[in-house]
């Protein structure tokens, strides 16, 4: 009884205020709309209409490598061939412009939870869209870019934390909880040069002795990736550790500023 009542109050909600695409604004789908969906796809949520989903997942002109944008796809790019990585390869949605940009600030800084999902179930139909079962299989563990405690406290989450509770549950791939540290609290990124960047960053991670590190494939989510100076500092820390391989799956990747 308590069921039939829920399900005609949400029919109710839906008709008096029906849904619409976060990005676009168009009515979206239907509570019976998104059932049916599910049925075919486990990750869609109405967030967003499906048109505005299928332009947003592509195959990138990138560098496999960092993911860079290029003007066409190759193995490395030139500053890949002078800068050697701690990673294998980046993985993002896209570059750092509108929608994503939008959708982002408005997760991280006016703590919108809700775009938040939508950039984690992006994030998970480009991993799909872009890479086999058999590779995405292969990944023992998710590790999100941790925040400094303070930093923590002051915006009441990690936004990477966030994203890859959306990726885990789609792709029934672990977490790692409490495994990296972050026990500097760096300043802000944004505006930095790539030396000082890495200066900021250097021994920012602080990884606890997990034997279950050892020999493991763990891919790193974040955000955003910029000159990629964080990712490489926790990922060095990572390979102390005896990691077997470690990948980065983001939303956005930024242009270098070196």
């Amino acid at each position: 009884m308590f069921k039939f009542i829920k399900q005609q109050s949400l029919r109710l909600v839906e008709y008096l205020l029906p849904a619409q695409c976060l990005l676009c604004g168009l009515k979206n789908l239907t509570c019976d709309e998104i059932k049916e969906f599910h049925t075919h796809n486990s990750i869609d949520t109405g967030l967003i209409c499906e048109m505005c989903s299928t332009f947003m997942i592509n195959k990138r002109a990138c560098c496999q490598h960092c993911s860079l944008s290029l003007p066409k796809s190759q193995v490395f790019c030139g500053y890949c061939l002078k800068q050697p990585h701690h990673f294998s390869s980046i993985h993002a949605i896209g570059d750092y412009v509108s929608p994503l940009s939008s959708l982002i600030k408005k997760f991280k800084y006016s703590k919108s939870l809700l775009e938040g999902e939508l950039l984690g179930i992006l994030l998970v139909r480009s991993i799909l869209f872009n890479f086999s079962d058999n590779k995405i299989g292969a990944v023992d563990y998710l590790l999100p870019v941790p925040l400094h405690l303070d930093k923590l406290r002051k915006r009441g989450f990690n936004q990477a934390e966030l994203i890859a509770q959306v990726v885990s549950k789609a792709l029934r791939i672990p977490i790692l909880y409490n495994t990296a540290i972050r026990n500097k609290n760096t300043v802000a990124q944004e505006g930095l040069s790539l030396y000082q960047r890495k200066k900021n960053l250097n021994g920012a991670f602080f990884i606890k002795n997990n034997q279950a590190l050892k020999n493991k494939h763990i891919v790193i989510i974040d955000d955003v990736v910029t000159t990629g100076a964080t990712v490489n500092s926790l990922c060095k820390a990572l390979i102390e550790k005896n990691v077997k391989q470690l990948d980065i799956w983001c939303i956005s990747r930024t242009a270098l500023k070196i």
